[in-house]
């Protein structure tokens, strides 16, 4: 009986531990990780980021408190660009009951680039994409999902760089379409704005001024054209968002597309499951 006793205690435990909570801010997504690095140990509110493929950290935190050194970084290009940041391999990150090992971490200035709205740590695709996740928009909630439980919601499936290889790899590819014209959207959870492609809006849009910013950019404020009330089609389900106007050759949907709704990102399947 004690021993029963023990194990169901330890069973709690785990699945305690295993759960993290979601905290949303400003459109976006943030939990607890913990990060490690050599005897160093941290615990960081960190950005829930679908649309970045690795891991970024705070240059300031990483050097500052981390214990990184900076003749140990390695200078990358990004975005497709010339733009160059640093990487390294932190020690350890635990998240959501398992500790990831050797995690490859861009290392770039957010402080000085997102300003207001910077994390010190991204949670990317190289983390994310190692099972599936369930996000629990009724109790707040991010956990590890069993990606082979057969599915009881929506289904969507998603594409990625393999279909379509003037993406970036790990994106998250619904196809969509919007006046009966097939539009291409990344589910970005780090964007702060949806966006959609030049020429699929019917109607003038709204000239506004909106802050933005990103690795190879720091916040500013800039001309936007505002698009409201766009319908658009995700199999047979109709969605109406706000878009800006955007220069790339895909649209993007963040976490507002969802409407607060819970889902399975199922990585291993390449579905979005909504419940």
């Amino acid at each position: 009986m004690k021993l029963y006793f023990l194990c169901m205690m330890l069973a709690f435990s785990y699945g305690a531990k295993a759960q993290s909570k979601l905290i949303f801010k400003d459109k976006f997504m943030y939990t607890d990780v913990e990060v490690f690095n050599e005897t160093k140990k941290h615990s960081i509110l960190s950005l829930i980021d679908t649309g970045c493929s690795v891991c970024i950290i705070d240059s300031i935190f990483a050097i500052d408190s981390c214990g990184i050194k900076e003749n140990e970084l390695q200078k990358i290009s990004v975005n497709q660009t010339q733009d160059k940041v640093s990487s390294a391999f932190i020690d350890s990150i635990y998240f959501c009951g398992k500790t990831y090992h050797k995690v490859y971490c861009l290392v770039a200035d957010l402080t000085g680039i997102y300003k207001k709205y910077a994390p010190r740590f991204i949670i990317g695709a190289n983390i994310l994409k190692s099972t599936a996740w369930k996000f629990d928009m009724e109790r707040n909630s991010i956990e590890p999902y069993n990606y082979n439980n057969k599915a009881k919601g929506i289904i969507y499936r998603w594409k990625n760089h393999k279909d379509y290889p003037d993406v970036a790899i790990d994106y998250i590819i619904l196809d969509s379409k919007i006046n009966g014209k097939k539009v291409r959207f990344a589910f970005d959870t780090g964007s702060k704005n949806n966006k959609l492609q030049r020429g699929l809006y019917v109607g003038e849009p709204e000239l506004i001024q909106k802050e933005t910013a990103n690795i190879g950019n720091k916040l500013s404020i800039k001309a936007a054209e505002l698009c409201r009330n766009v319908t658009f089609k995700i199999g047979k389900d109709e969605y109406t968002l706000d878009f800006v106007i955007g220069d790339r050759n895909i649209g993007l949907l963040n976490i507002e597309f969802l409407h607060g709704r819970s889902f399975i990102l199922n990585y291993k399947k390449q579905t979005l499951e909504l419940l």
